[in-house]
């Protein structure tokens, strides 16, 4: 039996995956981007738990600025029990379209919410990796994520992968509806195989960051991290890596959020990890900031950035390649992935092996592939 591929393992084959998913668009996206273009949606519902809703999260973004739909992203219980869909009645409800995300393919909540969108009247789109699962079935439309499988639960290649295919989708719809002039389609789409080519560059620097920084890594206790603006999601994630492999308590927050209450569990112990990612104000904010924390509250301060402006410590991370600020949370998530990934391997901690050891109710519908009840976590 082939042996898995370790969480590092995955992420240093993320380039691989992109590049792949850059070559074969044809392959993936005829079916969804001729629902966006054929169908005048103008509300569009982007759904997933844990790992996907964070996707869900970055991708809701990319859509609302490039095909100027309005975009919600909200957990799929919530959409389920307690989302009045259009509450004004100013769609039809054949406008409102309800895309869910599982990696998986097998995710019960997402799957309820199809359902309950396709009750209601409104287009579905479901998106998975697997084929032939589950969520396929509850749609009118299917998407193949092209990421691969990924062998255990943290899942990190599809988290990166899954945003890289939707900004190719987001892009060729707009142009095909004259969203988007030729010159900037173009440009566009340059930008994104740019990241692609370099992706190898964002992964070896994230972890030379995490071999010059380890003595201090290893002996954290807790931690907080936090973004802005496409980034926030991306800090909710990089929290997510962190519960679900070192375990230690943390924290994430939108940057400005993070003023508002919680500083009483900071000390000199707590460890600040800071996205500094493009935006004017909130640039200028973090650069406020960032002196404030070291002073205020600890030391242990890591600013994570492309941008100029912010003296590098150390302790930083500053990315050789710059993207743009739609493309961004692909390469700001990949740092706290490696740090995910080799601290536990040098604290003695196995990714491939789930923590939980009796899975009587689970968050998944039953899968062939992994059994009476998946593997995976809540994705």
């Amino acid at each position: 039996m082939k042996e898995k591929l370790s969480m590092i393992g995955h992420i240093k084959d993320t380039p691989r995956v992109l590049k792949k998913a850059y070559d074969i668009r044809d392959t993936y996206m005829h079916d969804f981007v001729n629902a966006f273009v054929t169908h005048n949606f103008k509300k569009v519902y982007f759904l997933g738990s844990g790992t996907s809703h964070h996707v869900a999260l970055v991708i809701r973004n990319i859509f609302v600025e490039i095909l100027k739909v309005e975009g919600v992203a909200c957990e799929p219980t919530i959409f389920t029990y307690h989302e009045q869909v259009n509450p004004t009645g100013i769609f039809q409800n054949d406008e409102i379209c309800v895309i869910g995300f599982s990696q998986h393919g097998d995710s019960i909540s997402t799957c309820d919410a199809l359902k309950r969108a396709g009750e209601l009247g409104c287009y579905t789109i479901s998106v998975s990796e697997q084929l032939n699962s589950v969520i396929e079935e509850l749609s009118d439309t299917y998407c193949h994520l092209v990421c691969e499988e990924e062998e255990i639960g943290p899942e990190t290649r599809g988290y990166t992968e899954t945003i890289f295919q939707f900004y190719i989708q987001a892009i060729e719809i707009a142009h095909r509806k004259g969203l988007l002039d030729d010159a900037t389609y173009q440009q566009m789409d340059s930008d994104a195989k740019a990241l692609a080519d370099h992706m190898d560059v964002i992964v070896a620097e994230s972890i030379d960051w995490y071999h010059a920084n380890k003595a201090e890594f290893l002996e954290m206790t807790k931690s907080s991290i936090a973004g802005y603006g496409v980034n926030f999601p991306t800090a909710l994630e990089a929290r997510l890596k962190f519960f679900e492999t070192f375990s230690r308590p943390c924290t994430g927050y939108e940057m400005e959020e993070q003023m508002h209450g919680p500083m009483r569990a900071y000390n000199k112990d707590n460890y600040i990890f800071l996205i500094a990612s493009e935006g004017e104000k909130e640039f200028a904010r973090c650069q406020e900031l960032i002196p404030y924390y070291k002073d205020a509250f600890s030391e242990h301060v890591f600013v994570v950035t492309c941008e100029e402006g912010i003296e590098i410590t150390p302790r930083d991370l500053k990315f050789s390649y710059r993207t743009t600020d739609i493309l961004s949370p692909m390469i700001y998530v990949i740092p706290f992935q490696v740090l995910s990934a080799l601290i536990c391997e040098d604290v003695g901690i196995d990714t491939k092996v789930s923590p939980i050891k009796k899975r009587y109710v689970s968050s998944h519908y039953p899968s062939q592939r992994h059994g009476n009840v998946t593997d995976s976590e809540a994705k």
